[in-house]
C-alpha cells in the first residue's frame, strides 16, 4: 500500500482498441472521492479482482452524468461512464482512485495494454499485497536516456535478463494485530 493516494496510472495499447473488445471503462470524476471502499475478490477470476459496491457504483455513475443517451439531434452524449478506444500506441494516463475497470473480450480482436502505475519515490509501496512481478518492488527514481537513445546503444539494466526470480511471486505477510495474544 501506498502511504497516500497520489499515483498515475498509464495504459499503453499493444493492440488497437474497440468499443467490443474490452476497452477500459472510467466513471469521470470519481478520483475527486478519493480511496473508495474496494474488497479483494479472490474467487471470482484465476486472479485477485478488486471489486466496488454496486450502490457506490451506482452513486458516482449518478454524479458523472447517469447513464448517457442520444439528444434530440440524435447525437450520443456520453454519462457517467466512458471508454477510451484507439489505436496500437495510444496511451491514456489516469489518476490512480478514478474507477476503472474492463469487461471481458468476447470479440475476435486482441487487446492487449501494458499498464504502469507511478508514484514518487518518497510514496512507495510499503506492503505488497501482489507479487513482484505485478508490483515491483525497485524505487529507483526513473533516469532519463540521451535525446539519441533511439538511435545508439546505450547501456541498460535488465533485472530479469536470466528469468524470473522464485522471489517475483513473494507478497508480504500480513500485518500483526498487535491486539492478538500469542498462542
Amino acid at each position: 500500500m501506498m502511504p497516500t493516494e497520489r499515483a498515475m496510472n498509464v495504459a499503453i495499447f499493444l493492440d488497437d482498441v474497440n468499443a467490443f473488445n474490452g476497452p477500459l471503462m472510467f466513471i469521470p470524476g470519481s478520483h475527486k472521492k478519493g480511496v473508495v471502499d474496494a474488497k479483494h475478490d479472490l474467487t471470482t477470476t484465476s486472479y485477485p479482482l478488486w471489486t466496488v459496491d454496486n450502490d457506490l457504483i451506482r452513486q458516482l455513475v449518478e454524479r458523472a452524468g447517469g447513464p448517457g443517451g442520444f439528444d434530440a439531434a440524435g447525437r450520443y452524449v456520453p454519462g457517467g461512464i466512458v471508454s477510451p478506444t484507439g489505436p496500437a500506441g495510444s496511451m491514456i494516463l489516469f489518476h490512480s482512485c478514478l474507477v476503472h475497470a474492463s469487461a471481458s473480450n468476447l470479440s475476435p480482436w486482441n487487446r492487449v495494454s501494458v499498464y504502469l502505475s507511478l508514484c514518487a519515490v518518497s510514496n512507495h509501496i510499503r506492503r505488497f499485497k501482489r507479487p513482484e512481478y505485478i508490483a515491483h518492488r525497485d524505487f529507483t527514481p526513473i533516469e532519463c536516456l540521451p535525446d539519441d537513445c533511439l538511435l545508439k546503444d546505450y547501456p541498460v539494466d535488465l533485472p530479469w535478463k536470466n528469468g524470473m526470480p522464485g522471489s517475483a511471486l513473494v507478497t508480504s505477510p500480513e500485518p500483526i494485530d498487535a491486539t492478538r495474544k500469542a498462542a
